[in-house]
């Protein structure tokens, strides 16, 4: 109980730290591209909230508040004002537009040089992935699905979504048929033919209405290596062997076979594996009680290997939320898109996902998607919308071309619609993120029992010590 507290602690710690470092981060990078260019500054603060601390240095007052999500800096000459005033009421020179949009830029890009340099720890722990699989054979298809009705049978296997091949499997297949607008075409191979079939993809009701694929794949599941002298180890199971049936059931995915040995309560199972390329059955096999975190549950000692470690370079990482972003944002705004507003995760939504990926996964997991939300941040602000960087930017453009300041008037107008169209939105998914509170946490509590056994290990190459380059993985979208 002690070290499962402790835990708690720790993923809290992680959680706080280091998506607040994200939102500081970018901050700082304000801080520092104002002060570079002269600019008045007028506080500089570490959280939000109540002072805690604080001191003045060269005219800048530093202060840590008692809410420790992010910060910010204030910047009275990037308001959209005539009359930019100081601390003491007292009228501040204009900035030129190169200053201003100097230091609305240089935020995002102290977030992209905190992503690569996390992204240097990802590359050297590596971060597990799915193992490579050009393919998906599947194994169920609903008959009142369109998927079905556009000739998609069991048996058949998936090679390519849209005229692409994907390397990743099921978990490359199913992100790129959710984020299609409109008609899907999935190239299939069937008994030695290749053939087309297109469909809409049609709401699904487990995942809150997204096109995801209403048939099921499946998983090859590889015995990486055996716990000595446990069950499975003393049955006859050997490494490299690929379950297939439990019990004369199909096996999808490690989910359904820990599911089963579970739901067997140490009653004998008859495995059929695939060995050599040739079905082996292995009988009377029974799972052993086991007590972990207070639980018990019965295991069979099998790790597998679905999973691969990887190793990213930071590049890499960088192009992959790139691409994840624009791939998102594209479906958001398609006419024939069922990705929704309500898809979409803000800071609850956010903070709930690392919280899945440090308690299921490890740091790694975590650090692996910090990269992805420091990278994802600088994106976002990047956008060309008023109240954002890229508005300051936009704003910036304008005045360097008319040879003079954007009428108050209307800046002040633009400014304040999108801050309340921004938060307007800020609000709606974050209502959706409060509703899927409970589905997060059976998350957790469903990926930490798969932890019942070690991941595969790998050795991790020599850290590197800098960032060469180029593509990495798909995961949880958290679009902001």
């Amino acid at each position: 109980m002690t070290l499962q507290v402790l835990q708690i602690i720790a993923n809290i710690v992680f959680v706080v730290v280091f998506f607040g470092l994200c939102i500081i981060v970018h901050e700082f990078g304000h801080l520092l591209a104002a002060l570079w260019r002269g600019l008045y500054v007028q506080r500089f603060s570490i959280g939000f909230g109540k002072k805690v601390w604080g001191t003045t240095y060269r005219g800048v007052e530093y202060i840590v508040s008692a809410l420790p999500f992010g910060g910010y800096v204030a910047l009275p000459q990037l308001d959209p004002t005539d009359e930019p005033k100081n601390v003491d009421d007292k009228l501040l020179p204009q900035a030129s537009p190169q200053s201003r949009m100097i230091t609305a830029v240089a935020g995002p890009l102290a977030n992209v040089a905190f992503g690569f340099f996390l992204g240097l720890f990802v590359w050297w722990l590596g971060i597990y992935r799915p193992a490579p699989t050009p393919h998906c054979d599947v194994l169920d298809v609903p008959q009142d699905c369109p998927e079905y009705q556009a000739g998609l049978r069991p048996g058949d296997r998936i090679v390519g979504v849209n005229g692409q091949t994907f390397k990743r499997g099921w978990e490359d297949l199913s992100q790129m048929i959710t984020l299609t607008a409109g008609e899907v075409t999935l190239r299939l191979e069937r008994r030695g033919e290749t053939l087309d079939i297109r469909y809409r993809p049609a709401p699904n009701p487990k995942f809150e209405g997204l096109g995801f694929p209403l048939f099921t794949v499946q998983t090859p599941l590889v015995v990486f290596r055996l716990v000595p002298g446990a069950p499975a180890a003393q049955a006859g199971v050997q490494p490299r062997d690929q379950i297939l049936r439990v019990d004369a059931k199909p096996v999808t995915s490690m989910q359904d076979f820990i599911g089963k040995v579970r739901e067997s309560a140490g009653a004998p199972l008859t495995l059929v594996v695939l060995r050599d390329g040739r079905e082996v059955t292995i009988e009377g096999m029974c799972a052993r009680q086991e007590v972990m975190r207070g639980e018990k549950v019965y295991q069979i000692g099998i790790v597998f290997g679905e999973m691969e470690l990887t190793h990213p370079n930071p590049w890499e990482q960088f192009t992959n939320v790139f691409s994840q972003t624009r791939n998102v944002l594209t479906a958001l705004f398609a006419r024939d898109s069922l990705v929704r507003p309500q898809h979409m995760s803000g800071p609850i939504g956010i903070v709930q996902i690392i919280w899945i990926k440090v308690a299921s996964g490890g740091f790694r997991e975590g650090l692996w998607f910090i990269v992805f939300v420091t990278f994802s941040l600088a994106i976002f602000n990047l956008l060309p919308i008023p109240v954002l960087d890229g508005g300051h930017v936009v704003f910036g453009v304008v005045e360097l071309i008319i040879r003079r300041r954007v009428p108050t008037r209307i800046a002040y107008g633009l400014q304040n619609t999108f801050a309340v169209l921004l938060i307007a939105f800020m609000l709606y998914v974050t209502f959706f993120d409060v509703k899927r509170i409970g589905t997060i946490w059976r998350i957790v509590h469903d990926r930490t029992e798969e932890k019942a056994e070690p991941k595969p290990q790998a050795t991790p190459p020599p850290a590197p010590t800098t960032a060469p380059a180029k593509d990495a993985p798909a995961a949880e979208q958290p679009a902001k």
